[in-house]
């Protein structure tokens, strides 16, 4: 069996509902539920108050359509978002739980939204290089108020950082200077998986606190940590600490190969694939011939079409394929 893995924002498109026969009936049943759920058009694609819904309906869309033909994933992985999905592919949370937490969630953030902090996505560094960059400009500038931190490991060579404008301004000349080959300031006007999100974090665990989560019928690997666990009060913690915490998808996809697993499939809008080539870059030294493979309609679902990748195994896209996942 394999691994099922959902990315975050940063992978819509649109009509990216498009060919997922599922999708319909949950975006009307999303409707009334929340109000509103757009189908992923250009109008909505930066805003996750609209988009993150539409991209938890996709994922379940997808979930659904597999489940019609190949057995429940043996575990699942989420991109930071991208585990409300997740969950409720494995049976850990209702449709309507995950949906509702994935908007509150989304909402919670949007309303720390500040021009003076944002995220920069760094590509050919080594996490380490990344961190010790961020230690040696917020001992610099910390006491002005200033930090950057890292805030994604998504790869062996891409990172993302958060904090405020100023600090980014010094990481992005500093990790240029110590040899990255793409430095790029993301679209997000906060500081995502810091510890700024802490008010956003006491949102989400209250609401966590009582929601209906249930042992999942498989266990998720922690894009925080790494730790693979089916435990409900465990899960609840994770959400949370999520909010503040770095995303560490490298941990995650390292941890499952390590138990065994050498069998990925991406479930999410495509078009291209947003995790594939980072679980590609992450095995490479260990699993030579990983089967990877993209699911994103009801055609990919029935007929298997593994990912297909360049002589060295799957490179990720330098920019578009997981860096925008930040949220």
């Amino acid at each position: 069996m394999a691994v099922w893995v959902f990315p975050g924002q940063g992978s819509q498109r649109p009509d990216m509902t498009a060919g997922l026969a599922a999708a319909p009936a949950l975006l009307r049943e999303a409707r009334e539920l929340i109000g509103a759920v757009p189908g992923g058009g250009h109008g909505d694609a930066e805003d996750p108050e609209f988009v993150q819904p539409a991209l938890f309906v996709v994922g379940v869309a997808a979930a659904t359509a597999l489940l019609r033909h190949e057995p429940a994933p043996a575990a699942v992985i989420g991109h930071s978002f991208g585990e409300f999905a997740a969950l409720t592919a494995a049976g850990a949370l209702p449709f309507e739980t995950g949906l509702r937490l994935a908007v509150l969630r989304a909402r919670a953030m949007a309303r720390r939204a500040d021009t003076r902090t944002g995220m920069l996505a760094v590509l050919g560094l080594a996490p380490a290089e990344v961190r010790a960059v961020c230690a040696d400009i917020t001992q610099v500038t910390g006491d002005d108020g200033d930090f950057v931190q890292i805030s994604n490991i998504n790869s062996p060579s891409q990172t993302v950082v958060a904090g405020t404008t100023a600090a980014l301004a010094d990481a992005a000349e500093l990790c240029r200077a110590r040899g990255a080959f793409r430095v790029r300031p993301l679209r997000i006007p906060y500081a995502a998986h810091t510890p700024l999100m802490a008010p956003a974090a006491a949102e989400l665990g209250a609401a966590l606190s009582d929601a209906d989560i249930r042992v999942p019928a498989a266990k998720l690997y922690s894009c925080l940590t790494g730790e693979a666990t089916a435990d409900p009060d465990r899960i609840r913690e994770l959400l949370v600490q999520g909010m503040t915490r770095p995303v560490d998808f490298h941990a995650a996809v390292t941890a499952a190969a390590h138990d065994g697993h050498r069998s990925f499939v991406e479930l999410g809008p495509g078009s291209p694939a947003r995790l594939l080539g980072l679980v590609g870059e992450t095995l490479a030294a260990e699993v030579p011939s990983p089967r990877l493979r993209l699911v994103s309609s009801d055609a990919e679902a029935k007929t298997p079409r593994p990912f297909q990748a360049g002589r060295s195994g799957p490179r990720p896209n330098p920019v578009r394929q997981a860096v925008d996942d930040a949220r």
